[in-house]
């Protein structure tokens, strides 16, 4: 299906979406590899764009106001922190922030760009179905790495423990791909015409099954919690919207049975959750619930412009002493809140525009078409996520963020073709 995509596509379109492929490809099985995939992918549309303004006279005309504004959303909050860095006491620290937000600039700045008309919803659930694909592939290699080692007499509690999976990727940066993924198969689940339906969707049964194992596995609890609640737009969508009651009552039954499957399959991830309750009865937090509250206190004073992205760390470690916190000093802990961490870094200011950023698709999603739906899922499961971890510290977080948003919004528009 994917090769028949290119087919249609000038020289240029095909090594661009060939190279869009590849880079999604590249960010679920290793970042670093996702750097050089995005650098590449950028260098070619710059490229195209290049080419095609001296012979194509190309324009961006096939973005909508909504569109356009969703995306200098984007890189607005990229110069944020080209900014924050030029104004830090601590250039070099403040210039290695941008550099991992860098994204936000560089992949929405290339679609402001570039001619990507060609881009229609079926190239880009494409890119999204070589997601799902890529995370298999890798569920399946590390299970392989698993089975080895309890065949080497690992002991099982220790190959059990993926919070870092076997090929060592953070556990919830994990979860938030697998969120993704489990999202794509539920569009092609509800895009099923009847008379395939027999045909695909045991396939896409057995895929979602076997992301949610993946899930568990890694012991994300913020993973879970943002599926969780995109399960619950997605069932009140179904049940209310589409006035599908009869997939709704089948939806719930299936999530409970899961969720008791788990229980009893994989016990130790439900005492995690516990653990975030303890605290008030035995006054010992948990660690995530003892960053959020020393990155609240370390934020006062500097609401309104924040430390600047190179300057505030010592501020926040000042925290974690004056807490008595010191283990999160000796890893070198963030606030594990993407909010509370853009206050300390921008303040108030850099807080709004990341905000504007995350759910300005949302607004225009609603209001195009109620059938973008999965869009709302996806800024759902991202703005969830960023309440439990800083998803922008990373370069984990912020190829595949940025990348995605870029996605979401291309796929809110018609095709060059008229065809949505």
């Amino acid at each position: 299906m994917i090769r028949n995509l290119f087919s249609g596509l000038s020289r240029y379109e095909q090594i661009t979406f060939a190279m869009l492929c590849l880079t999604m490809i590249a960010i679920a099985f290793w970042w670093r590899i996702g750097i050089i995939a995005i650098i590449l992918l950028s260098s070619v549309s710059l490229y195209k764009t290049i080419v095609t303004k001296r012979h194509l006279s190309p324009s961006t005309s096939h973005l909508s106001l909504s569109q356009k504004v969703c995306l200098w959303c984007m890189v607005g909050y990229g110069l944020l922190y080209v900014l924050s860095a030029l104004t830090s006491t601590n250039h070099t620290e403040g210039w290695f922030k941008f550099a991992i937000k860098a994204w936000f600039l560089i992949l929405p700045a290339a679609c402001l760009l570039a001619d990507t008309a060609y881009l229609t919803k079926r190239h880009i659930l494409a890119v999204f179905q070589l997601l799902t694909a890529s995370l298999l592939v890798r569920f399946t290699i590390c299970i392989a790495i698993s089975g080895i080692q309890l065949l080497q007499g690992t002991p099982l509690d220790i190959v059990r423990d993926w919070q870092e999976d076997p090929l060592g990727m953070h556990h919830n940066y994990l979860a938030l791909y697998i969120d993704v993924a489990i999202v794509y198969l539920y569009t092609q689940f509800l895009a099923t015409p009847r008379a395939d339906r027999r045909r695909r969707w045991p396939i896409l049964i057995i895929a979602a099954t076997l992301l949610i194992a993946y899930l568990m596995l890694v012991s994300s609890r913020s993973g879970i919690v943002a599926l969780v609640l995109a399960f619950a737009a997605a069932l009140i969508h179904i049940t209310f919207f589409r006035r599908q009651y009869k997939a709704g009552i089948i939806t719930v039954m299936l999530a409970i049975a899961t969720i008791a499957g788990l229980y009893i399959a994989v016990p130790s991830l439900f005492d995690r959750f516990v653990a975030l309750t303890t605290w008030t009865e035995n006054y010992y937090p948990d660690d995530r619930v003892l960053a959020w509250e020393c990155g609240a206190k370390a934020t006062r004073g500097h609401l309104l412009l924040g430390y600047g992205s190179g300057d505030y760390m010592p501020h926040l470690v000042n925290a974690f002493e004056q807490r008595g916190y010191m283990r999160a000093i000796d890893i070198g802990y963030n606030t594990h809140n993407e909010y509370i961490e853009t206050i300390l870094q921008t303040g108030l200011v850099g807080l709004a525009m990341l905000l504007v950023m995350l759910f300005a698709p949302l607004a225009t999603a609603l209001l195009k078409d109620s059938r973008n739906m999965p869009t709302v899922l996806v800024i759902i499961i991202i703005s969830s996520l960023c309440i439990f971890e800083a998803m922008l510290n990373r370069q984990m977080g912020t190829q595949f963020i940025a990348l995605v948003y870029c996605l979401l919004i291309l796929s809110l528009r018609p095709s060059r073709n008229g065809v949505s």
